[in-house]
């Protein structure tokens, strides 16, 4: 009989990306899947893409709210109470698994009243103000990075399970391409940085759909002539595979493909992220060796091309050793490991 899995993650793709990758493994396994998503928010548009059911429910953040937006938010929050109980109560699952978000608060909370195993992942290096409470009750807390819980939750650490098979790399010896991911939200900083550099690369330009045209016409002044400037890669494993160096936020996804792919990066964390998590992912490559940040304060054209001269083929070899120390095999079976094996985390 195979067992029933609850997925509850949503609202940004850094919840979403994992948890299908997890899904993935459980299904392969012979686990029955279904998710607990957020009403009009990515994972309505993402998870039935991949073949899951879908139950959208009422939610709401709390932090930051005037009185007339809390007592709504209060609101939309208790109806989508109701609505989950439903949903449980309709497909019985034998485990829960949450991945963040407001669907996977709620969620928990339900899994804790009806007695049902919950079992958490972190994917940043800061646990979410979600992970945060339901790491006080949940049967088993994983973490993409270590001493990310408080060492009272002892948490295992699993990494980040990602969607794609990182393709064979070679420790470069020089720095002759570059990648550079400015299409994520608030990159703009970075597309106008890495068009006025002057170290002559081949570049390959990730710019976001509303960047588009402003970065082609920024680099007509540029030295650089063999670019590739695309609005959204589609083939990410064959982007990292061909990048010596990589330019871009430190997402926690980010931060975890670039280890999957031992792709060394400049990292520029988005400054104005919840808890300023991005500069925490950042120095966790950093505090290893493994990467460079920079703070977007410190970002100009200059710096960069300073950066990029001090990566000698030493530097490039250390770097690259320093990201291949960091890797967790195969993260996404470790973690429906813990999910499908009775009480092992008790036993762990």
């Amino acid at each position: 009989m195979s067992r029933k899995v609850l997925i509850m993650a949503g609202g940004t793709g850094g919840h979403i990306f994992p948890a299908l990758a997890i899904a993935k493994e459980l299904t392969n396994q012979g686990a029955n899947i279904e998710w607990l998503g957020g009403r009009n928010s990515l994972e309505g548009s993402l998870v039935p893409k991949h073949g899951y059911q879908l139950h959208c429910v009422h939610t709401s953040g709390l932090r930051g709210k005037n009185l007339l937006t809390l007592l709504k938010a209060f609101f939309l929050l208790g109806l989508g109470l109701i609505e989950t109980i439903f949903v449980f109560l309709r497909f019985r699952p034998d485990r829960v698994v949450g991945m963040g978000g407001y669907a996977s608060g709620i969620g928990g909370m339900v899994a804790k009243i009806f007695f049902i195993p919950l079992i958490i992942h972190e994917q940043n290096a800061i646990p979410g103000t979600t992970n945060k409470l339901l790491g006080k009750f949940a049967q088993q807390s994983l973490q993409a990075f270590d001493n990310t819980f408080d060492l009272s939750i002892n948490a295992v650490t699993v990494g980040n399970p990602i969607l794609f098979t990182p393709e064979p790399k070679n420790t470069p010896e020089l720095v002759n391409n570059l990648l550079v991911l400015g299409g994520s939200l608030g990159a703009q900083k970075i597309n106008e940085t890495i068009t006025s550099i002057k170290t002559p690369l081949n570049i390959w330009h990730q710019t976001g759909v509303k960047h588009l045209e402003s970065v082609k016409l920024a680099y007509q002044n540029n030295p650089n002539t063999n670019l590739c400037i695309e609005s959204f890669i589609e083939n990410m494993a064959e982007a990292y595979a061909w990048a010596d160096v990589v330019v871009c936020r430190s997402g926690a996804m980010t931060v975890s493909e670039l280890v999957a792919t031992k792709t060394i990066a400049i990292l520029v964390p988005f400054p104005y992220a919840v808890d300023n998590h991005q500069t925490k992912n950042a120095q966790y490559l950093s505090d290893q060796g493994a990467g460079i940040l920079l703070e977007e304060s410190l970002l100009n054209a200059e710096t960069i091309d300073m950066q990029l001269r001090s990566l000698t083929t030493n530097k490039l070899k250390n770097m690259t050793s320093a990201l291949e120390s960091l890797q967790i095999p195969s993260p996404e079976k470790m973690i429906v490991d813990y999910i499908l094996i009775p009480n092992r985390s008790k036993s762990s």
